[in-house]
C-alpha cells in the first residue's frame, strides 16, 4: 500500500492545500501560474486517487491530513 504522503504529487498537494484554504480554482491557478483547466485536472486526479466524490471530500482529506496552513 502506498503511504498517504506519496499518493499525491507535490503539485497536487499544493493545489489541494490552496483549495482547502478556501481559494477558488481561478485563484489557485493565478497563485501557481497555471490555467484554471490545469487546476481542474489536478483536482480530478486527486479525487480519483483518493476516492473522493466531490470537492468537500477533498477538503476533508486535507484537513484530516493537516495539509492546511495554521
Amino acid at each position: 500500500m502506498v503511504a498517504e504522503e506519496q499518493r499525491l504529487t507535490p503539485r497536487e498537494r499544493e493545489v489541494l492545500q490552496l483549495l482547502a484554504e478556501g481559494k477558488q480554482m481561478k485563484e489557485v491557478g493565478g497563485i501557481l501560474n497555471v490555467t484554471t483547466r490545469t487546476v481542474a485536472f489536478h483536482k480530478y486526479r486527486m479525487m480519483e486517487k483518493l476516492g473522493a466524490r466531490n470537492g468537500a471530500e477533498l477538503v476533508r482529506y486535507a484537513v484530516r491530513n493537516h495539509m492546511t496552513a495554521d
